[in-house]
């Protein structure tokens, strides 16, 4: 019972740790390491070790009864059996320096095996769909090769303990034999006693040795699960200020001064950003690869590193508690994730609305024009089974579904990250006339930030926010950054392909 409270004392802390991560760790550790943890480790402390634990116990107690029997009876042997502990000791501690590696070994060739059958099983669809199948089977038997070869080894090492304990097993109950035979006058019944006791030592010295290493190897378990209850955690749910019950009224959002680095060593990403965004403007954040549209999305819900002053509403949001300041800002990413159930649970999954309430806000969503042409058994509804991840539906189903969550939610500050960048003109177009209609309508004074990979997306924004290097170098109107001959701006719209289309929606 001690060891079951102990298993799930140690699960639970270790996945109070993984839940709490850094966003950054969280994508530098492949999930396949975090799965092995969850399962292989706690696997070994759930069984594995304390069987293992309490087969030391028996088997140490067993040698000790023989081998004080043996020197009790035959005094001479006890310096015998003193060396034969000590070799046996010397060889089991030579097996146990070189088993530990190669054990570490096995256990990080066999996380990329774990993870490629996760992803071939999720994306199998598109493995048939491209013939690959033989290349990811390659890949796979490529894998188990070399997870093979260390466990190869790890087996030839039990080998080379065994037959060096056994031959110094034998030495010594031969040894024992000869001296009771030849030099004692021990009757037939002693004798039989003190060499059955001989043997069977002997022999548990191997099996002493496989139990203690085998008891290390499992313990190595420990230190992997130690090492992941001392990652980088962000700031608990719980800690910080409560806003009142009626934050946020409005979607205003003031910045001063704000910068954000990925890690402490790290260089900041973002220098010095000040801009303030009114309640119920639509902005569009622009700018090339890398000068930081990501990283400020991140930056404003805390997910990163970050210095100065952001204030939501009015209220600096460092001083919040996680919990309050995520749950009132909706994020919609370029490639949302969908949980495995119906869409009901997927737009409610605490059952706090009722269905009409569901149908209206994916019906103001788009998803109703979007599938116009389709028959009515292809269509989507409430009780649509939803794969993992959204797998059984396209991108522009899963955005339009993660738009009417927000619309569900209502949030007064929504976010688009590049979520429109991966489906195609007329899917977005819906969307778009749905944040600018629909969503506007249900939120009011609602904020709405999009950050764009397409400029056609932004161009109707109250105001736009151009990014490079980290810093903002122009924040105003589209016509206003237009007429600016040789503005960054004017320069990305004069350098894309649909210049024209860009121009006239402007000046419509």
């Amino acid at each position: 019972m001690a060891s079951v409270g102990a298993s799930e004392l140690i699960h639970h802390q270790l996945v109070e740790s993984v839940l709490a991560a850094t966003f950054r760790w969280l994508d530098e550790t492949p999930v396949s390491r975090i799965i092995t943890r969850s399962t292989q480790d706690i696997g070994s402390v759930d069984f594995a070790l304390p069987i293992i634990a309490s087969r030391v116990c028996d088997i140490s107690v067993s040698l000790l009864f023989k081998i004080g029997a043996v020197v009790i009876f035959t005094p001479t042997f006890l310096l015998p059996s003193i060396v034969l502990v000590a070799l046996g000791t010397w060889v089991g501690s030579l097996y146990l320096k070189a088993q530990s590696s190669v054990k570490r070994e096995m256990s990080i060739a066999k996380a990329p095996v774990i993870g490629l059958m996760g992803i071939v099983s999720t994306g199998i669809v598109s493995v048939r769909a491209y013939s690959a199948q033989d290349q990811f089977a390659d890949l796979l038997m490529t894998r188990i090769d070399h997870y093979s070869r260390s466990a190869r080894v790890f087996h030839n090492l039990q080998r080379w303990m065994a037959i060096r304990t056994e031959t110094l097993a034998g030495i010594f109950s031969a040894g024992l034999a000869w001296y009771l035979v030849y030099f004692t006058n021990s009757n037939a019944s002693a004798t039989g006693f003190l060499l059955n006791l001989a043997v069977t030592f002997s022999g548990g010295i191997v099996w002493w040795v496989i139990a203690v290493n085998g008891l290390e190897a499992e313990s190595n378990c420990l230190e992997r699960l130690e090492s992941y209850l001392q990652i980088d955690q962000e700031a608990r749910l719980n800690d910080g200020r409560i806003p009142p019950a009626h934050w946020p009224s409005s979607g205003e959002l003031r910045v001063e001064n704000l910068s954000a680095k990925y890690a402490p060593d790290d260089p900041e990403v973002l220098h010095g950003l000040s801009f303030h965004i009114k309640s119920g403007e639509r902005i569009g954040v622009v700018g090339r690869t890398g000068s930081g549209k990501s990283t400020l999305t991140l930056a404003l819900l805390r997910c990163i590193l970050t210095r100065g002053d952001v204030f939501y509403d009015g209220i600096l949001t460092s001083t919040l508690n996680l919990d309050s300041l995520r749950s009132q800002i909706t994020i919609i990413p370029q490639t949302p994730e969908l949980i495995s159930g119906n869409l009901r649970q997927n737009l409610d999954p605490f059952e706090e609305h009722a269905d009409y309430v569901l149908n209206d806000a994916l019906k103001s969503a788009g998803l109703v024009s979007l599938q116009e042409d389709l028959e009515n058994e292809d269509k989507v509804n409430l009780d649509t089974p939803i794969s993992s991840g959204g797998a059984n539906l396209s991108v522009g189903q899963r955005q339009i579904i993660a738009l009417a969550r927000a619309i569900v939610r209502q949030s007064k500050l929504l976010i688009l990250d590049e979520a429109t960048s991966a489906i195609d003109y007329k899917t977005d177009a819906i969307i778009q006339e749905s944040l600018r209609n629909e969503y506007k309508a249900r939120g009011g004074d609602a904020t709405i930030i999009t950050i764009a990979h397409r400029l056609q997306t932004v161009m109707d924004a109250s105001r736009i926010m151009v990014l490079d290097a980290g810093r903002i170098v122009e924040f105003d109107s589209p016509k206003a950054l237009l007429q600016k001959s040789t503005g960054h701006f004017r320069t990305m719209v004069d350098n894309a392909n649909d210049r024209l289309t860009l121009l006239a929606m402007v000046q419509d």
